[in-house]
């Protein structure tokens, strides 16, 4: 449980960072990823044994939006974005296939993938403050 509040607390962080500093690609995925964690903790069923199926449909809502998001970007990083959420969603059904992967393999792989997902768009969204930074500075030197 402790695990999961910090990884909300580090979503929370990202996303709000990529809502207020980040260019439209990156407040899209920051909104789409926050808004898919909250959803997520409200239709979340903890089970020792089996898939949250609720929880695999709202990932492939998310993952639909961020190939959207990507698609109509053209940015690199969108499409990594896309990739880890894709594999968040294989994640799920392979556990719903295949009843011989471990719960806590499961857990793990969807918790690697989300950090992937927030560590990409912390580093676009630092990469957007810091073009943003240098142009101003070009700006007022001329």
């Amino acid at each position: 449980m402790i695990q999961a509040l910090i990884s909300l607390g580090v979503a929370i962080v990202v996303c709000g960072a990529a809502l207020r500093f980040g260019d439209k690609p990156a407040r899209r995925i920051g909104a789409i990823m926050l808004g898919g964690w909250l959803v997520s903790l409200v239709v979340f069923r903890n089970s020792p044994r089996f898939t949250d199926m609720g929880v695999m449909v709202i990932d492939g809502v998310v993952a639909a939006l961020f190939v959207w998001v990507s698609l109509s970007s053209r940015r690199l990083w969108t499409v990594v974005v896309s990739a880890f959420q894709l594999l968040a969603v294989a994640s799920h059904l392979a556990t719903f296939i295949d009843h011989r992967v471990t719960i806590n393999t499961y857990t793990v792989s969807l918790a690697v993938w989300s950090y992937g997902i927030l560590s990409v768009l912390a580093f676009a969204v630092w990469r957007h403050w810091r073009e943003q930074r240098r142009a101003e500075a070009e700006g007022e030197g001329a």
